[in-house]
């Protein structure tokens, strides 16, 4: 049996998560700002706490209202020309904790202030506000009303049918059932629409997280970097963001160990002592563009050689090495510590982006700092795709990936050092043949039709027997036994039930045109 208190304390987790954020932020960000809009930041800081003292007290939470208290003091003594933020961040920190012990269940009754609450175990835990946002009441009527109006179409369309069946289908009773199904099919596209922006978050919501890690890491490591931040008000889906988090982290957090130097050392080569990690962020096409760029020290080639031959590993290109530093158990690090040395993280960030179809670009000077570039889909779910096919089976090749699409006749395809291309406005991009890229072809296609996609910033032509033309397709992820297919990216499923994989166009890209050269 569900509970009111329950349901409370869900709303309350959240809305003291978010003020907990904010007041983090705001501590962060006072040491970039002048002493005057210091203040400012202090008092708003002090209305959250405030405003956190008195629900944390409403709800009953002794101990998470006494330590929002401890924080509103240390906040009204905190010297502004010597701020000390780590006492009350760690506090922060705490707080955060003590929420999350209540969420689950983990503290006691006494101290959640839930005595009456009597949840069995099964039902401890269950209030999963992690995975929640905010909906504007205005966006849910908007939706109710394309409910409404999907029935009265849905109905129109049964009407219809029913009425084609008893007096056998005449021209005009088909017309009515294309137009209820015309009508139809644009409320539902509205209903689409709107769903996948309540799904939307504004990349912001990850800025206080990053600084924080800047923070940390340069205590640590004794070191000192500012983090700045721009393009906050691009939007993801949710799902992406957690994994845009999980990235971004383990990227800045490289930055600080990896790219920033010592005080000592930027001043000897004629840096400023305090090094810059500037984030900026951007939707192109279907896609958002986040780089993280610093102006440490940048990426030595030769140090990363020589770590890759340690390993027995021989590279011929910077991209071929730069590759290696998301290689599992890869690291230029000697020592290791609770933050870096394993090899994991650029890995894991890595891996986490690769899984939901996007991919990290490295740029790098030595010396003068490096940037590293995520692309990720703006949505997982839903997305346009244009339907292929090559030697009896079919593909989706997402569309937001793709240029154009020409015939492909003998003689328009040539070869340069044992690999295909094509000349494409007056440039030369190579060529895949899908059904050879996934084994299906006996022999080399000289006809049919070439795709010219993109990824990043590199093209190529992509020849297929046909194209059947485009759909709106729900993404779904491949079953764990099939594992991470190259050149694959999910499946999907066709209102005939056909089952047909998804073109990954990073992992295409990545193949070399080079396979081709068994067919000539």
């Amino acid at each position: 049996m569900s509970n009111p208190f329950e349901g409370l304390l869900g709303d309350f987790t959240l809305d003291a998560k978010e003020r907990v954020s904010r007041v983090e932020e705001i501590l962060l960000e006072i040491r970039e700002t002048n002493k005057e809009d210091g203040k400012v930041l202090l008092d708003e800081a002090k209305r959250e706490l405030h405003t956190l003292k008195g629900n944390a007290g409403m709800m009953g939470l002794k101990k998470l209202q006494g330590l929002a208290h401890e924080m509103e003091d240390d906040i009204v003594s905190l010297d502004t020309d010597d701020i000390n933020l780590q006492n009350i961040l760690t506090k922060l920190d705490q707080f955060i904790l003590f929420l999350e012990e209540i969420q689950s269940g983990g503290k006691n009754e006494q101290e959640t202030g839930a005595s009456d609450l009597n949840r069995t175990e099964e039902e401890k835990g269950s209030v999963q506000v992690q995975g929640s946002i905010r909906v504007p009441f205005s966006a849910l009527d908007e939706l109710v009303d394309l409910l409404a109006e999907m029935v009265i179409f849905r109905n129109r369309l049964s009407d219809a049918v029913a009425k084609g069946g008893r007096t056998g289908t005449s021209l005009q009773d088909w017309e009515e059932v294309e137009r209820a199904r015309e009508s139809l099919g644009k409320t539902l596209d509205y209903v689409q629409d709107r769903i996948m922006r309540l799904r939307m978050v504004p990349l912001k919501t990850l800025f206080g997280h990053l600084h924080r890690i800047v923070h940390d890491e340069c205590l640590r490591e004794g070191k000192e970097a500012s983090f700045q931040a721009d393009g906050g008000g691009t939007p993801m889906d949710k799902a992406l963001l957690e994994v845009a988090s999980e990235a971004l982290g383990h990227i800045v957090r490289n930055a600080v160990i990896h790219g920033i130097e010592s005080p000592e050392v930027r001043e000897k080569t004629g840096k400023n002592r305090k090094g810059k990690i500037i984030l900026s962020a951007a939707t192109q096409n279907d896609e958002v563009q986040i780089d993280v760029e610093d102006d440490g020290a940048g990426i030595d080639l030769k140090v990363l050689t020589e770590a890759a031959r340690k390993e027995g590993i021989e590279v011929s290109s910077s991209e071929a090495l730069y590759s290696l530093l998301f290689s599992s158990g890869f690291s230029t690090r000697e020592g290791i510590d609770i933050s870096a040395g394993r090899g994991i993280g650029l890995a894991a960030a890595y891996t986490a982006v690769q899984r939901l179809g996007g991919m990290i670009e490295v740029i790098s000077q030595f010396g003068a700092g490096s940037r590293f570039r995520l692309r990720l889909p703006l949505s997982i779910s839903i997305t346009r795709g244009i339907l292929l096919r090559a030697d009896n089976e079919e593909y989706v090749l997402p569309l937001s990936s793709v240029i154009e699409s020409l015939h492909f006749q003998p003689g328009d395809g040539h070869q340069i050092n044992k690999a295909r291309v094509f000349t494409w406005r007056g440039r030369v991009i190579p060529l895949l043949d899908l059904g050879f890229t996934f084994g299906t072809a006996e022999g080399i296609r000289d006809k049919g039709y070439v795709i010219i996609m993109e990824s990043g910033d590199k093209q190529r032509g992509l020849i297929v027997d046909d194209i059947s033309g485009v759909r709106e397709i729900v993404v779904k992820g491949l079953d764990k036994i099939v594992g991470n297919p190259p050149g694959i990216s999910g499946a999907t499923i066709l209102g005939d039930g056909r089952v047909l994989l998804i073109i990954d166009p990073p992992g295409l890209v990545s193949l070399t045109p080079f396979v081709e050269a068994r067919y000539c």
